[in-house]
């Protein structure tokens, strides 16, 4: 593929595909968008008024931040929820001895 200022390649080995569809529905009222499968990752066209791939490429950039701190941090968070629900809920202490 040629390229050019609306085209991207996003490596798979930095980008995941989740991260760039993510993007890519972020985007979707502000310009065209066509993912497509390339070797070793995902090739981005984007189009219309005032398309940007470079637009694209930091709000993909965004989207696998985000992926990757929910990754690191999802159980800890999880930890958090459930203490403040059973804390909510008055949490019983089982009876000793038993």
């Amino acid at each position: 593929m040629k390229p050019s200022d609306n085209v991207s390649f996003f490596s798979s080995a930095i980008y995941s595909a989740e991260a760039v569809r993510l993007a890519a529905a972020v985007m979707e009222g502000r310009m065209g968008v066509k993912v497509s499968k390339a070797p070793g990752g995902l090739n981005v066209s984007v189009s219309g008024p005032g398309a940007s791939a470079g637009e694209f490429a930091n709000e993909a950039l965004n989207q696998q931040c985000r992926l990757d701190l929910w990754r690191v941090n999802s159980r800890i968070a999880s930890i958090i929820t459930t203490k403040a629900l059973l804390s909510a809920a008055g949490e019983k202490k089982a009876p000793r001895g038993r």
